[in-house]
């Protein structure tokens, strides 16, 4: 068995036991996220268990879901399970990715920085669908570059995967950009591959515009959301509503290394967690790396001339200037007219791993300049970027083994920062609840209507958590949420509904005339509606 396979084998073995545990543990948390209820109702609805009216939102991951509900697990540990099975190809297609460009230790090193990256332990195995998108797009990337460098015919691969990346979430769009460019910088251009692979992605997505048509009449139900990104039309109302472009970097430190907290919403927003020291260790590496390898290419650059320099210096100091103000459209051309300006400044000069180089760089920019122009900020967003950091991870231990000049140094770097982020991986998951009182709340109050009332089907049941207790009680239960700032909307859906239960927690604390409290226990209450 060559080295590398050893390597990888123990590198699956990791993530295995450390998707092993995250599962155990969000088992023992129970879901509490909104979104995350979609999914799963879409999940019942594909499988004819259920029903949703959330069905424009991407259909992937549901669709994989719905066909273990069918086969009879209907369960929350499917989704734990599946998502899991995500991050471990992720962590094993980052690794495969960097083996491009880094020897077995660095590659290891870098997967294991975006497996043990808090943002994605804190998200991995919840069901969201970030992690699965993240672990698609990083496998469409890794095919598009094995179709240029090796085997053109890796492109029938890299645009279904692509698309299934797209399909699980539709910002995963943007991963063409880089894939375009690994495509452009190819010296031989492979037309007919790529053009039949881009054919292999659109009947990938045809059984999904024939859902999105039946039940929506709409075969492209994604095309006002990228509308209304593009614009960042969002308003303070929005719970996310943070219009500071560089509330990202500002957190990269926890993304990276968190400190642990009992508190779930913590785990889930480790920026208000605060950092561990290992995230400024992992941050020196990566930004010694990156100015190590500026410093020993920077003859090159001094040599370069022109009327193609100018263009490129034009384009970084205008990337730069429109940081987080401009649409985030335009400034996704303007980064891909950035990296083509460097491909053509460069492509004659003996650079290794050019293509590679740029495809991360591009990668980064791309997601970094969207997530930061949107009004809307989100941790787990950065998630889309964390591939590119673990890049410059093992780029940074490249360089400075490089400036060593030692030839075990590749190595033992390699151990220690591994270590590292192991250590920082088993303290922040020790250190997570076993536990969320809010979900066993919810449970708990289902439970009790469901033994209550046998007959609950066919009455009709709303909730200012909507989408938790469809699921909890399969079966459809309208939402119904108290607006401080426009209460009367509130009232008039409410009365209109005219629902036999009302599901709600104490803190939202409605005055509904014409419904009695009959169950009131950890903060959720359930009203029924008085009979006259």
């Amino acid at each position: 068995m060559s080295h590398d396979k050893k390597i990888l084998i123990i590198l699956g073995l990791i993530v295995l036991v450390i998707a092993w545990k995250l599962i155990m543990i969000q088992s023992t948390i129970g879901i509490y996220y909104w979104d995350i209820f979609l999914y799963l109702n879409n999940a019942l609805r594909m499988a004819h268990l259920g029903s949703s009216d959330t069905l424009y939102l991407p259909p992937f991951l549901p669709a994989i879901l719905s066909i273990f509900f069918r086969l009879g697990f209907v369960g929350e540990s499917t989704v734990f399970i599946v998502s899991g099975a995500f991050y471990i190809l992720g962590v094993l297609g980052i690794y495969q990715l960097l083996r491009l460009r880094f020897d077995e230790f660095e590659s290891f090193t870098g997967a294991l920085t975006f497996a043990s990256a808090t943002l994605i332990l804190a998200w991995a195995v919840t069901g969201s669908l970030d992690v699965p998108a993240i672990s698609l797009s990083i496998w469409a990337v890794y095919l598009t570059l094995l179709a240029k460098r090796r085997d053109s015919r890796f492109y029938y691969l890299a645009f279904p995967v692509a698309m299934a990346a797209f399909l699980t979430r539709y910002t995963s769009a943007l991963i063409i950009i880089p894939m375009l460019l690994a495509i452009i910088m190819d010296s031989k251009p492979k037309f007919r591959q790529v053009g039949l692979g881009m054919l292999l992605g659109v009947l990938l997505y045809l059984p999904f515009g024939l859902f999105f048509y039946r039940n929506l009449k709409n075969p492209l139900p994604f095309l006002g959301q990228f509308t209304s990104t593009a614009s960042g039309s969002v308003t303070a109302v929005n719970p996310g509503y943070n219009p500071d472009s560089l509330y990202y970097l500002r957190h990269l430190p926890e993304y990276l290394s968190a400190l642990p907290s009992k508190n779930y919403m913590l785990i889930i927003n480790p920026s208000s967690a605060g950092p561990n020291p290992i995230a400024y260790i992992i941050l020196t590496i990566i930004v010694t790396g990156i100015i190590l390898y500026i410093i020993r290419n920077r003859s090159l650059l001094n040599n370069l001339r022109g009327f193609k320099l100018i263009i490129l210096l034009f384009l970084s100091v205008a990337l730069l200037a429109i940081f987080g103000r401009i649409s985030y459209a335009l400034a996704e051309i303007l980064i891909f007219l950035w990296a083509l300006s460097i491909y053509w400044l460069l492509k004659d000069v003996d650079l290794d791993n050019l293509d590679i180089n740029l495809v991360m760089a591009t990668w980064f920019l791309a997601f970094l300049y969207m997530h930061s122009f949107h009004a809307v900020k989100v941790d787990r967003y950065f998630i889309t970027v964390l591939p590119a950091i673990a890049y410059s991870m093992s780029l940074g231990i490249n360089e400075i083994s490089n400036l060593l000049k030692w030839e075990h140094a590749k190595p033992i770097l390699s151990i220690f920062a591994s270590l590292l982020l192991l250590s920082s991986a088993v303290y922040y998951i020790s250190g997570m609840p076993l536990d969320y009182p809010i979900v066993d709340a919810e449970r708990e109050a289902a439970a009790w209507l469901k033994e209550h009332d046998p007959h609950y089907h066919s009455r009709v049941i709303a909730s200012d958590r909507g989408p938790a207790f469809s699921w909890y009680l399969k079966d459809y239960v309208f939402t119904r949420r108290m607006n401080e700032k426009n209460k009367a909307l509130f009232y008039k859906l409410f009365y209109e509904l005219k629902p036999d239960y009302y599901i709600y927690w104490s803190s939202n604390n409605p005055k509904i005339r014409g419904y009695k409290i009959i169950y009131n226990k950890d903060g959720v209450i359930i009203a029924e509606k008085i009979s006259l």
